[in-house]
């Protein structure tokens, strides 16, 4: 046989198909639907807890531009957001400060100038510029980090 024969017998070079990128196994497919299934439900957890702390995130703003005689008065809309009204609406004094310590992360409405929150809406008595940035800052940690037992 002549080289210029043998060489004309050998076939081309054979590629095999490229490997399918589709998963092969059941297992595969599983792993995909409770991926899937898990960022839906966080999804739709943290779309409803948006929505459910709507209300905090409006309280602080009124908070942010608010005169310290205001103060008393949003912390009371914010509660009557979260909590039946007839728990609420009929706080005032010691009972209203004895829930905000009580529903809140600490008890900053046990000493000054968070006891004063009241005074300071009823008589509207100034406060000084100290205490007006403590009020606020009160006020801000409340509403945001206050706890609702239902």
């Amino acid at each position: 046989m002549a080289p210029d024969t043998a060489l004309r017998m050998l076939h081309d070079y054979y590629q095999p198909a490229p490997p399918a990128w589709t998963p092969q196994t059941v297992g595969w497919y599983g792993l995909f639907v409770t991926v899937l299934l898990s960022f839906l439900w966080l999804g739709i957890r943290s779309t409803l807890s948006w929505f459910k702390n709507r209300y905090r995130r409006e309280a602080v703003r009124g908070v942010a531009v608010a005169a310290p005689a205001q103060f008393s008065i949003l912390l009371k809309r914010a509660a009557l957001a979260a909590w039946p009204r007839e728990e609420i609406a009929s706080l005032s004094g010691e009972a209203w400060l004895d829930f905000l310590n009580r529903t809140g992360t600490s008890e900053p409405f046990r000493t000054s100038p968070g006891n004063q929150i009241e005074e300071i809406a009823l008589n509207e008595s100034p406060a000084s510029e100290e205490d007006e940035l403590a009020l606020r800052r009160l006020a801000m940690k409340w509403i945001r980090r206050h706890r609702v037992q239902t």
